[in-house]
């Protein structure tokens, strides 16, 4: 007999396939830097074996096996359609180390093979619960001793008022077969509540939080999977975490660390947290999420004998062994280098910065963004900034200084870091050289978004595109501005000025064009697709 639950999932992930792109939560890097930050051992990730359940296309999975070649990669789906889609992609990128099944989660044994990584996203809460079973049984019977698995699902207590939502949608949506007629017809259900309820309702509340979400600012097929799926099924952490202990799986962390922190709540709200929940993280995060309303995690689990070496005390002889990159908005010309408190945008965060040392210390590292630094080279760059190559006694420039700043951005959430050294370009060379990953995929097709070095999808404008094929480190900058300018004679992208006429002068034009080349030079660089050459 078919199964039919099995069928139902197959079917509307066909009829309308996931678009298939990198999570940077998900990179097996990051996952390697969670673990050796909370005190394991994290295998290699050069040459990891890395396996992700419920791959779509490979979107996230075969830009690892571009930039890992000694890695090797499996991917499994149940849409054949999306399998198939991967498949020719991997063939015209010639990649032997990756390979996509058409399989259901399920059906993987123990002979499947053992994984260093294995990746779950987007799957576990829209699936039936015999795979949501099934996906945990993997990530214990396939998982390495050392090994890190990643499950991310939607969660309560924040579904619980998006539920209202997509049940009243489903109500409307489910009597079309055709996903375009499902989706309108649901949408109009969601516009005439959301025109109906009674301004300041509580039902008027949660519908202005998925106003925008539901009018445009999201792609079809994310509408269709996220709210009008045949199964979606939230769960508290202490629920999630109770079912991997059935498989012998433990609690690590969450993907974004920042939120296990109770301290970026306040003392006020952390310290009768941490009385009432002792030494269990899961607890303490379960009281943090029904605090914040939170509607989604990425749960990191391991073998349940490993989690007796897990620290969640930030060590300094750990943070030193780790690699930094931090995004400084403010710009390093505005850092001031003295003790005063100072207000630094940090990436999302904004923080108050006191102490010349923490402040040129972020200066350094946001001059030097997205390259990673370690905490020695922060304090060398820092003392020759401040010309203390030999500390004076004033205001010195010691490592523990710098190891207390990257503890704070790490609570914070405002710093990126890594296990290995991330080797991209901090400035543009005289010949620039891009990630030979990213010229393939363009060259394979100019519409395609490539991967950076920090597995973030990125978009790119019409000179970006022209110029990526070019960047293999053999074409001066004077070269790629010939280059924009014949491609600008063959009418592949045209110049403007002020009153929208195009450029005709010669000179003009060269400079208009040179600009744009920097520019977007400047952009790939910034967006870690150039590396150093």
């Amino acid at each position: 007999m078919a199964d039919t639950k099995k069928d139902i999932v197959e079917q509307a992930y066909d009829a309308t396939p996931y678009t298939s792109h990198p999570f940077k939560a998900t990179a097996p890097e990051h996952l390697a830097a969670v673990a050796t930050l909370f005190n394991l051992k994290p295998p290699g990730t050069g040459n990891a074996r890395v396996l992700e359940l419920g791959c779509a296309s490979g979107g996230n999975l075969i830009p690892h096996a571009q930039q890992n070649p000694g890695g090797r990669y499996v991917g499994v789906d149940l849409s054949q359609v999306q399998i198939k889609a991967g498949q020719r992609r991997i063939a015209a990128l010639g990649l032997p180390n990756i390979d996509l099944h058409h399989m259901s989660i399920t059906d993987i044994g123990p002979a499947f093979g053992q994984f260093d990584y294995i990746i779950c996203h987007g799957v576990y809460s829209w699936v039936p619960p015999q795979v949501q079973d099934a996906i945990l049984r993997v990530c214990a019977a396939n998982l390495v001793a050392d090994g890190v698995a990643i499950i991310s699902y939607n969660t309560y207590p924040g579904w619980k008022f998006k539920e209202v939502v997509r049940e009243a949608m489903l109500f409307r949506g489910n009597k079309y077969e055709n996903p375009a007629d499902k989706l309108a017809h649901a949408r109009g259900m969601f516009n005439f509540m959301h025109e109906m309820s009674g301004k300041g309702s509580v039902l008027n509340q949660v519908l202005e939080q998925h106003a925008t979400v539901l009018n445009g600012q999201f792609d079809d097929y994310y509408l269709l999977h996220e709210y009008l799926e045949p199964y979606n099924s939230p769960c508290y952490l202490s629920e999630f975490m109770a079912r991997a202990r059935e498989h012998k799986l433990g609690y690590l962390a969450d993907a974004e660390t920042q939120s296990m922190f109770v301290g970026n709540l306040g003392s006020n709200i952390s310290e009768p947290l941490l009385r009432e929940c002792g030494n269990d993280q899961v607890v303490l995060e379960q009281y943090m999420d029904f605090l914040r309303n939170r509607q989604f995690r990425h749960t990191l689990l391991v073998h349940a004998e490993q989690q007796g070496q897990i620290r969640y005390q930030l060590d300094p002889a750990r943070l030193v062994q780790l690699h930094y990159a931090c995004v400084v908005d403010s710009g390093a010309a505005a850092i001031t280098h003295d003790d005063a408190g100072q207000s630094i945008k940090l990436g999302e965060q904004q923080l108050q910065i006191t102490g010349t040392v923490n402040k040129v210390a972020l200066q350094v590292l946001g001059e030097r963004f997205p390259a990673t630094m370690r905490v020695a080279e922060i304090v060398a760059a820092v003392r020759q900034r401040l010309g203390r190559e030999q500390d004076d006694g004033s205001a010195a420039v010691d490592t523990d200084t710098v190891v207390k700043l990257m503890e704070i951005l790490i609570i914070r959430g405002a710093v990126d870091y890594r296990v290995q050294a991330l080797d991209a370009a901090y400035s543009v060379a005289e010949k620039p050289l891009a990630l030979a990953a990213a010229r393939a995929d363009i060259a394979l097709d100019p519409e395609f978004m490539p991967t950076s070095l920090w597995h973030q999808r990125i978009p790119l404008n019409i000179i970006q595109k022209l110029l990526l094929p070019k960047l293999d480190g053999s074409h001066t900058q004077a070269q790629l501005v010939d280059f924009i300018l014949q491609q600008e004679q063959q009418k592949m992208l045209e110049f403007k000025d002020k009153d929208g006429q195009r450029i005709a002068d010669p000179q003009a034009l060269r400079t208009e064009a040179g600009e744009h080349v920097r520019n977007a030079l400047h952009a790939l660089r910034y967006n870690a697709v150039l590396i150093e050459s």
